[in-house]
């Protein structure tokens, strides 16, 4: 009842037909996605494999999705948003499956590369999708919904996917110290990433938008000063504005990168908690940041865009730095919380300043490097991290992804300043 009241906030009936339809794309997937990110590194686990070879499998997928995001954003610009998305849902299934169905560490690592191409089609695609079929009244609230699905699916797959190894361990009558039940429960997300195909095959390849909300009387000398991006030109040299996007994206992402891919594993090998306990965890972990996606586009409007990513990710990097710090499940679980709100209002509000810096037909383009810059440092922060929390433990970790988190939210307050006066797209 509180998630379908939240959501009706947004009023999901005005949306057109090809909105509605990647949102329920965007559901699919997300159930695929969610299952895997809470149960497959405690499955690798089970294969007796360790932190290290865990974060050399987790670094595959931004590897790839970072070599092919620049290029996948400039095809998309070229031929359209819609074949890469279906080919997403297609390639994550393959990518899926076969981490399910082979054991072997080179095939492994070949498989999650394959997800990562999936990924990267969808990561490039997504905002350009919504952006150009969404009236730019709207695109905000676009934009915040698809961020509240992805944390809603998240929450809800967390919660049952906790329990799905122990179900899946009775009817097989096996423990879930073996690699089986989890194996059996992944193959349901295998399945919900395939699934995510059908509704796109229903979606118009050309751009629809909605109509504009009723025009109101304004004054001729403020038109130009309310332009959209859409209608203004564009900036003499947009590579200055590239560049600090790209920064401050693979600077986030190196965070993420070192700190995502072991939470799970973080949770059970130091704090021993079981799937059951984590998916419980992650499932509050999605709760608690559910409002904070509804209230982000508010924030962006009433604050700006820096002072709303900003303090985000200085609370966000914090708590990573305090779970570091000190080893406490009573500590590490609200620690946690903070981290995903904080996620949460960065994710819809990064998405949206990346449409309103360059004028429309530089969207993809943008999202290209963004997405390029924060899955190449992933993929880094993937790499070291499993080999540092063998050899030096989760603090130094944590503490190096705190450091990175922060500095992030710097680099965009620096090149952006605090309060923007204005589209940087509208300047000449």
């Amino acid at each position: 009842m509180l998630i379908g009241h939240a959501l009706s906030r947004f009023r999901l009936r005005e949306f057109n037909r090809n909105v509605r339809l990647f949102f329920a794309f965007g559901t699919s997937i997300n159930a695929g996605m969610a299952l895997f990110s809470l149960l497959y590194n405690l499955y690798l686990l089970r294969l007796s494999y360790q932190e290290d070879f865990i974060g050399q499998v987790a670094s595959m997928a931004p590897l790839a999705s970072g070599l092919l995001a620049l290029p996948t954003g400039i095809l998309s610009d070229r031929f359209g948003r819609k074949p890469f998305l279906i080919a997403s849902g297609l390639l994550l299934a393959i990518s899926q499956l076969g981490l399910c169905l082979t054991t072997s560490s080179g095939a492994l690592l070949a498989f999650s590369f394959v997800g990562g191409v999936a990924m990267a089609f969808v990561w490039v695609n997504h905002v350009p999708f919504l952006s150009d079929n969404a009236h730019p009244a709207r695109r905000a609230e676009a934009l915040a919904i698809w961020s509240a699905l992805q944390i809603i699916v998240r929450m809800l797959l967390s919660l049952v996917g906790g329990f799905m190894p122990g179900v899946m361990g009775y009817f097989l009558g096996l423990s879930t110290e073996v690699p089986e039940p989890f194996r059996y429960a992944l193959f349901f997300g295998a399945a919900c990433s395939l699934i995510a195909v059908v509704p796109l095959l229903y979606a118009s390849g050309q751009t629809h938008r909605e109509r504009a909300p009723a025009p109101t009387r304004r004054r001729p000398e403020h038109a130009e000063a309310r332009k959209s991006p859409d209608e203004t030109e564009p900036m003499a040299s947009p590579w200055r504005v590239f560049a600090a996007i790209t920064a401050l994206s693979g600077t986030r992402g190196f965070s993420m990168g070192l700190t995502y891919p072991f939470f799970n594993v973080f949770f059970e090998a130091e704090l021993g908690v079981g799937p059951a306990a984590i998916g419980a965890i992650f499932f509050l972990s999605q709760l608690a940041g559910l409002p904070a996606t509804f209230a982000a586009p508010t924030l962006v409007r009433r604050f700006g865009p820096t002072l709303t990513i900003l303090p985000s990710r200085i609370m966000g990097g914090s708590a990573l730095g305090i779970m570091g710090a000190f080893i406490s499940l009573p500590l590490a679980i609200p620690m946690f919380l903070l981290v995903r709100i904080g996620e949460a209002i960065d994710n819809p509000s990064d998405q949206h300043f990346s449409t309103q810096v360059l004028p429309r037909r530089f969207w993809a383009r943008i999202q290209g490097l963004r997405v390029c810059g924060f899955q190449l440092l992933s993929f880094l922060g993937s790499l070291i991290g499993g080999t540092l929390i063998l050899d030096y433990g989760y603090g130094a970790v944590f503490g190096l992804a705190c450091a990175s988190r922060i500095a992030s939210g710097l680099i965009m307050a620096a090149f952006f300043g605090l309060r923007p006066a204005r589209s940087l797209a509208g300047e000449r």
